[in-house]
Parts: C-alpha cells; structure tokens; sequence
C-alpha cells in the first residue's frame, strides 16, 4: 500500500510511523529506494504499528491554529507559522 500511495501521490513523501507525531523518527523519500529503506531499517512496522504516508509539499508554510470556544462561539484564537531553518 506505501508504494502505491506513493506511485498515485508521487514523490516526495512524508513518512512516519503512526505512533510518531513528529521528530527525528519522520523522514521525507523521494524515491521508492529510501521509501524502502525506510520501511526496512527507519522504525517498527507491522499491523500493530503501520506508518503514515503524507504528500509532501515542497517550499509549503506550516501554519497552525489554536481556538477557544464557548457555548457554541469563538472566544479567541491564535494562528501561528511554525518557522525553521
């Protein structure tokens, strides 16, 4: 299934094993060579922990947005771009 989400969605793609959020554990393949390797050697992968595969997209802005709500309304929010590099 990673190779053909990653044949239809093309390359390159973000992989990480589902108990992973972020962090050193995530890697970005461009090639169903490191895509491979990854599965291989990168984490623990069975049906207990699969992995996720995401599009990624190159030169995108992360952006992230926190909302406080009550009774149904916004109370407040904040938006943040997460910056690296």
């Amino acid at each position: 299934e990673a190779f053909h989400f990653c044949k239809r969605a093309g390359f390159p793609a973000l992989v990480r094993p589902s108990y992973v959020l972020s962090g050193a554990a995530m890697r970005v393949v461009a090639s169903n060579e490191e895509l491979e390797r990854f599965l291989r050697t990168a984490a623990v992968v069975s049906r207990d922990y699969p992995v996720v595969i995401s599009k990624y997209i190159s030169g995108a802005k992360e952006v992230e947005l926190d909302a406080i709500g009550r009774n149904g309304e916004l109370v407040n929010y904040a938006i943040a771009e997460h910056v690296e590099n």
